[in-house]
């Protein structure tokens, strides 16, 4: 087994173990996150803000990720690979720290825009360090142990958050990361490495001076912040009919409009779009988008119905999660095995198809179901994605040269952000005017002239608590509306994987 020239293990250290180490960031990035959005309302209550006030706390870090995720290609190459990794871990784990000392909602949300400026960085560089790390027989291995970590944080988050809302302070979902974070850190110092040719990089590019695309990196902050931020507040805020959300999505398309043709002009781009050349890398950052909406739309909504129509505790609602999670841990390691043997178009087609088979059935969710049918509907959600996530990542380093694999994490990273947002914010749009929607068609079926409305008074008591008896139903036809629509868009992504390549041979996946 030969040792790839870009590797970022020391001599001796299992490359698999690198795959290990940096998947652990992600881990704590993501169940940081969703462990942080159930128990909001807590935060709120405890430093004497509003629920919309303490929503802030969630958009500065995604707003401020998104804007520094197109300069963590560019950083990790000046700085070097190794150093710059090792300063984004360090510096998430300083600002879990201030985010736990926090004093004011203020002060809260002004670290968790420098959290996520640090988590922008390690989620660009972890998954070209697996890629140059394992040979080509072991990356699909690789790729299926960061899967488990991107999966598991989002299974595992808010079970934790839940559970510390209710039994202890929320500051502890930022405590966590501190000991795991110096842990990490000792161990990045300890195994990773800068072979030769990435540190002749680094040296090349620092030869030719601080010579950042300031115009590309703008246009694209600006244009993936306003976008994550119409996402993250569109609905609360009316869409369009509100000037800030109006503004956001005008510069924010504009930017993002000009920011390609701009990459294609400069002599030395910050983010380089002429990676899509590839064909490889474009679909897979195409498929990885709808991926990331389902992994992290789902996980958004589903405690919703749980708590509000099954009156589940968060904590019950984010075991339900994080049970129908657990399968995918054992399948994770199978399509790792199964990557350059068996064609990738195969395995993520079955795995499209498995997760679009989970949300069709899910459609069909109503409240008497039990809490073990409920763990099956996550499981039937969330099992595909195994076969979907590990193959996509390995298959979208395929053909590209090792002087593009920073870029190749860089909008893979971009991918799962803006797909985790845009999923999210249509999944919670569709909730909350599907619920008016559906209870505008039921309301004209509640007439004092029909029997079936009588009857139905007498056994309800009251007008009252009829009346909230629609409103369950009208929420319940919501869900429902919101797991077809998640169906039909995986269905009709179905044909793009024609277009990926066959089985990788060796020397395409070197």
């Amino acid at each position: 087994m030969s040792t790839p020239a870009r590797s970022a293990a020391k001599h001796g250290v299992p490359p698999l173990l690198i795959a290990a180490l940096v998947s652990f960031g992600t881990l704590f990035e993501t169940m940081n996150s969703t462990g942080l959005a159930v128990a909001l309302n807590t935060i709120a209550g405890n430093l004497g803000t509003s629920p919309e006030e303490s929503d802030t706390i969630l958009t500065g870090y995604l707003v401020a990720q998104a804007a520094i995720l197109p300069l963590s290609g560019w950083a990790s190459l000046y700085v070097g690979r190794k150093p710059f990794y090792i300063g984004c871990v360090a510096a998430f784990t300083i600002t879990s720290a201030l985010c736990a000392m926090a004093w004011s909602v203020q002060s809260l949300i002004f670290f968790r825009i420098l959290q996520g400026m640090a988590a922008a960085g390690n989620a660009a560089s972890e998954s070209s360090i697996i890629a140059d790390t394992l040979p080509p027989e072991q990356r699909g291995m690789g790729f299926a142990i960061y899967g488990m970590a991107v999966v598991l944080g989002p299974a595992i988050g808010p079970v934790y958050g839940g559970w510390v809302a209710e039994n202890t302070s929320w500051s502890w979902i930022f405590w966590l990361n501190v000991p795991t974070g110096i842990a990490a850190v000792a161990a990045c110092i300890l195994l990773l490495n800068d072979p030769p040719a990435v540190r002749e990089r680094t040296a090349k590019r620092r030869k030719q001076g601080l010579r950042l695309d300031w115009f590309g990196f703008l246009l694209g902050a600006v244009g993936l912040a306003s976008i994550s931020y119409v996402l993250d507040r569109g609905q609360r805020n009316d869409w369009l009919a509100s000037t800030p959300i109006l503004w956001g999505t005008v510069i924010g398309i504009t930017c993002l409009l000009i920011w390609p043709i701009w990459s294609l002009l400069a002599r030395h781009p910050v983010v380089n779009f002429r990676l899509f050349k590839i064909r490889n890398p474009a679909i897979s950052a195409t498929l990885i988008f709808v991926t990331g909406a389902t992994l992290f739309g789902t996980p958004a909504i589903t405690p919703l119905l749980l708590q509000q129509q099954f009156g589940y505790t968060s904590t019950l609602a984010g075991m339900v999660q994080g049970f129908g999670a657990v399968p995918i841990l054992f399948m994770m390691p199978v399509a790792g095995a199964l990557v350059g043997k068996v064609a990738t178009r195969h395995l993520v087609g079955v795995g499209f198809a498995s997760v679009g088979i989970g949300m069709y059935l899910s459609s069909g969710i109503y409240p008497d179901l039990g809490f073990g049918q409920l763990v099956c509907f996550s499981i039937a959600q969330q099992l595909g994605i195994a076969l979907i996530y590990t193959p996509l990542q390995s298959q979208s380093f395929i053909g590209v040269p090792g002087s593009l694999r920073e870029q190749v994490g860089t909008f893979t990273a971009i991918a799962v952000n803006m797909g985790g947002s845009v999923g999210t914010s249509v999944a919670v749009t569709m909730i909350e005017r599907g619920q008016q929607t559906f209870r505008e068609g039921l309301v004209p079926y509640a007439s004092p002239y029909r029997d079936e409305y009588r009857q139905a008074l007498r056994g309800f008591g009251s007008p009252e608590a009829f009346s909230r008896a629609i409103d369950g139903q009208a929420a319940i036809l919501s869900f429902q509306a919101v797991f077809f629509t998640l169906a039909t868009v995986i269905a009709l992504c179905l044909p793009l994987l024609f277009f990926l390549k066959g089985k990788p041979t060796a020397d395409d996946q070197g």
